[in-house]
Formats: C-alpha cells, structure tokens, sequence
C-alpha cells in the first residue's frame, strides 16, 4: 500500500482579484490550514486604506456636524476656541476654563463637558480660583456656581489687601526639631533652653 503524500500547491487565488498568485504573495495566518491568509497583500492593503479614508471622512462630517449643532444653539457668529482647538491638547486648567466660559456652572456641567475626573477638576477649579483668580463662585440656591472674573473684577481682587497672618510666639518651635526633647543631642547639656513648652 503506497502512502499518498499531499503536495502544498504554489499558487493560491486571491478572492477578491481573482488571480493565482504564488504563496509569497499572501501573509502568514497560522489559523488557515494552508498557513497563508485568505487574501493576498495586495487587496489587503487596498482594504486598510479604504477604511482608514471611510474613518476619515466619518470624523470630519461629525466635526462638521458639531460645529453645526453648536452655530444652532448659540446663534450665528464666531464660533468659540474651545471647539476649534483640539480637546486632547488643552490642559485640565484650560479645559476647565472653556467649560465655564462656554456656561458651565455647577463641577457636575463641567465633569459632563470636560471629561474630566473629580480630582482633576477639583485641582483645575483650584488653581483658576486661588492662583490665578480668573474664576470666582457664589453659592446660588444652595449650589456652588462658577463664573469667569472680568477684567474689571480682576483687578479689584488683586487690588484688595491680603491678610495679615499674626506673628508666631517666642516660646512656640517652629517645628518638632526644635524641641530639645524629642531631638537629644543637638544641644550640649550646659546650654540654657528658652522658657516655653516642653513635649509630654
């Protein structure tokens, strides 16, 4: 009884071109029983740059789109940075501040505009509102509110004295390494120590 040896033929047709094409021309595919994918590469990088061009074209009629929805709500006239700008390249400050300035009030409205996690608003929200005070808020009907300060506001809140911070008595450390106690050693034993408060 002769053993019948199955020979790999060395041309396969693509599908989609309908050509016999040498094995070389198709990529390898472990999952096929030939070990070669179903179509040649030829198609298949026609495939991918169809669809990378359909994928295209989709982001740029849904850009299209949004701005329309936008033009629609707001009236016409310029359209506002934040949607021209790219999202993805703005800071969570400068997200934050878009947000407030295209009429987010509340941290929920700017979560729902920003994308932004809790923390990153809260860190965003503080810094607009403390360091550089282009954000104010007022509690209206038992909610926190935020606006953007004008210009003129601006300046009256850097106008406005800031607080004094009374001076540190004598007989209190500034920090725990001044205590004798706690730190032995720093001093030599001879050494007077001020009058004041001694750790328990």
């Amino acid at each position: 009884m002769k053993e019948s040896v199955e020979l790999m033929p060395e041309t396969k047709q693509c599908p989609i071109c309908s050509l016999d094409l040498p094995l070389t021309e198709y990529g390898i595919c472990r999952a096929r029983k030939d070990g070669r994918n179903l179509y040649c590469k030829s198609c298949i990088r026609k495939k991918v740059s169809e669809s990378r061009k359909a994928f295209k074209a989709y982001k740029s009629v849904r850009h299209q789109y949004v701005l329309e929805k936008l033009d629609h709500e707001n009236g016409p006239g310029p359209r506002r940075q934040g949607v021209m700008r790219q999202v993805s390249k703005m800071t969570p400050v400068e997200r934050v501040r878009e947000a407030i300035r295209n009429g987010a009030k509340t941290q929920r409205d700017i979560a729902q505009g920003t994308k932004l996690g809790k923390d990153e608003i809260g860190e965003a929200l503080a810094n607009l509102l403390l360091w550089t005070r282009e954000v104010r808020t007022e509690m209206v009907d038992n909610n926190r509110q935020y606006f953007i300060n004008a210009p003129a506001e601006l300046e009256e809140v850097e106008s406005r004295p800031t607080p004094q911070v009374p001076p540190r008595k004598r007989d209190v450390p500034s920090s725990f390494s001044a205590v004798e106690d706690l730190m032995p050693g720093k001093k030599p034993e001879g050494a007077e120590r001020p009058p004041g408060w001694v750790a328990a």
